[in-house]
């Protein structure tokens, strides 16, 4: 019986050396494609049994061209270009690369990211003579109430007013926040911080009628993804002051818009970014590779991809 064979459609910057040696090393055929094109893929990529992509897209028309495919592994935290939903109806296993960031740091970096935005908003209005915003008088407001959300919201009650929180991550519901609905929170919060990943059924989960819904003046924390917000109308919430900031903690990458020269989002100044750098890592696609070993020798991958469902069923999205 040959080697089983695992195929890397595109590296990015990062050297595959270390990925080819530790699969090697465990008898496993390797090659590295260098693109992201679907018809080179599927014409080279056939009898692959694992495929580990950073920009490819992997969608239904790629899966069935890879009869053979077991295991999907995603260089990017979110696999928002991979179709979960086609993935799951097949079986395979998705795998993406965890954070190196714990959930301690998670938590205080979105906390930091909501008090740097008030300091900002309370600065501004100083010079306008308006009453500044202060947390103890604010409402925060977590969509999804994982690790991260649970540990934000116990470093955050001595300094809010009150935290509320919606999702059904949880068995128990942490203690000392209220639980509430999407568009309730959408409609009390002063400070909202997203905490969901990004699947078919949250991808634009803010868009037009979200933020419509929201407080004027409301800030919005996205330690997750791009994906999660509708980029058009969070720059018009934005611009006509509805929304009174954006932070964003997701790396830069994850939305290469942000690189460019002209991007609206990245240049407002009611706009600030602190990315997680921690995951920017060299090694990522060793990683991979030893997650793919860890799939053979014991019948499941870590840091799997579960997608089941929408997180909200009464979100207010925009399609």
């Amino acid at each position: 019986m040959p080697d089983p064979r695992v195929v890397i459609t595109d590296t990015g910057s990062f050297d595959p050396e270390p990925a080819l040696k530790l699969l090697g090393d465990a008898g496993f055929q390797t090659r590295v494609l260098g693109t992201r094109d679907p018809k080179r893929i599927a014409a080279e990529a056939s009898d692959a049994i694992a495929l580990i992509v950073n920009e490819t897209r992997v969608d239904a028309e790629l899966l069935d061209a890879l009869p053979g495919l077991r295991l999907v592994m995603a260089m990017r935290p979110g696999s928002s270009r991979i179709d979960m939903v086609e993935a799951e109806r097949r079986g395979l296993w998705v795998s993406e690369l965890p954070r190196r960031e714990n959930v301690e740091q998670a938590a205080n970096r979105a906390l930091a990211l909501a008090l740097v935005q008030l300091r900002r908003i309370a600065h501004h209005r100083e010079t306008s003579f308006a009453p500044p915003p202060r947390a103890r008088d604010l409402t925060l407001g977590l969509v999804g109430m994982g690790q991260v959300a649970t540990r934000l919201a116990d470093c955050a009650a001595p300094l809010f007013k009150q935290v509320i929180g919606t999702g059904s991550r949880l068995r128990q519901w942490p203690r000392g926040v209220g639980r509430t609905g999407f568009r309730e929170l959408l409609r009390t919060a002063d400070v909202i911080s997203l905490h969901v990943p990004l699947t078919p059924g949250t991808k634009s989960l803010i868009g037009a009628p979200a933020l419509a819904a929201m407080r004027p003046g409301t800030v919005l924390i996205n330690l997750s993804s791009p994906g999660l917000v509708d980029r058009r109308a969070l720059l018009t919430a934005l611009d006509t002051h509805h929304l009174a900031g954006y932070s964003a903690g997701y790396a830069l990458e994850d939305d290469r818009t942000h690189f460019t020269t002209r991007c609206a989002l990245r240049n407002h100044p009611a706009v600030r970014f602190a990315p997680d750098n921690a995951d920017q890592c060299q090694d990522r696609l060793a990683v991979l590779a030893r997650n793919i070993v860890t799939w053979r020798d014991r019948g499941f991958p870590v840091a799997t991809v579960a997608r089941t469902g929408p997180f909200f069923p009464d979100a207010a999205r925009s399609d």
